[in-house]
């Protein structure tokens, strides 16, 4: 029987169409101790990763001068993550404030700061930026251009394909009454899905939160599919190859030169803006 015969019967008969090259990207947002207590654990199991957007005043740091460790993720805690994880850490700001409503120096502030203080904490080069409130304007994004990071994650719906703004990248929230099968369907139906979680705990009880046992459910439903996941970092890799590799595709057809200023290919140099400083 052919191969790919084969694979539609199986897809068919599992009642789940072929989905492994469909791509998960968890983005839990603030650094909430649950991360650690209940998504890390599962995350392990599967042998899967996440993006997780850090609220650096609520870091509990090495010598524990910032944050709360009983609700917030300790300095410990995250590097555990990052090596046994492979999670990618990205700047929240400072203190998770409205960027539009702060004045120039203060927003600049919250923004570069962060991002220097993550930095020399972890010693790795932080590269995406997370909007508190999903709340940006020209301004803001300019400034997140300019402090060095490649990509911003906006709160908002939409689409995910090659063109998308890397500065306004859109999400699927889980909130409270956010259902496993929605949940199922919307990553069904895109082949690239960035979901937005921020608590994920036993019994939720705020609107930001969402049920350990549907987050296990999920995980578990998505390595019987073997759906791969990706932190935004590894997603944005991928995608500046795969639009060289179209460009370069349709040059060769045409015969043209094309300009290679789109927004995903906007280089920056990690060296440059990596900004390590054991201060």
């Amino acid at each position: 029987m052919p191969l790919l015969l084969f694979s539609l019967l199986l897809s068919l008969s599992s009642g789940e169409p072929d989905l492994s090259r469909h791509i998960v990207v968890f983005t839990i947002d603030d650094g909430y101790r649950s991360v650690y207590d209940y998504v890390y654990p599962l995350l392990r199991k599967h042998k899967m990763t996440a993006t997780i957007g850090l609220i650096t005043d609520y870091l509990a740091g090495p010598g524990g001068r910032y944050g709360n460790p009983a609700t917030f993720l300790s300095y410990q805690q995250v590097r555990e993550m990052l090596d046994s994880a492979g999670i990618e850490i990205a700047s929240h700001t400072l203190s998770h404030p409205w960027l539009t409503r702060l004045d120039s120096v203060s927003a600049w502030r919250e923004i570069y700061r962060s991002k220097e203080v993550l930095e020399s904490l972890f010693g790795v080069p932080v590269i995406t930026f997370v909007y508190p409130y999903g709340d940006m304007d020209l301004r803001t994004v300019r400034m997140v251009r300019r402090a060095g990071y490649r990509l911003a994650r906006a709160v908002r719906p939409g689409v995910i394909n090659f063109w998308v703004d890397p500065y306004r990248i859109p999400e699927f929230e889980l909130r409270r009454g956010t259902a496993l099968g929605a949940v199922k369907n919307h990553i069904r139906n895109n082949p690239v899905a960035v979901l937005l979680l921020h608590r994920v705990v036993p019994k939720p009880r705020l609107f930001t939160e969402w049920p350990v046992d549907s987050f296990a459910d999920l995980l578990a439903w998505m390595a019987e599919n073997r759906i791969q996941t990706r932190t935004l970092a590894e997603l944005y890799y991928e995608w500046r190859q795969g639009v060289v590799a179209l460009m370069l595709s349709e040059r060769n057809a045409s015969g043209l030169i094309l300009e290679s200023d789109s927004v995903l290919l906007k280089e920056v140099d990690v060296d440059k803006t990596g900004t390590f400083n054991p201060r």
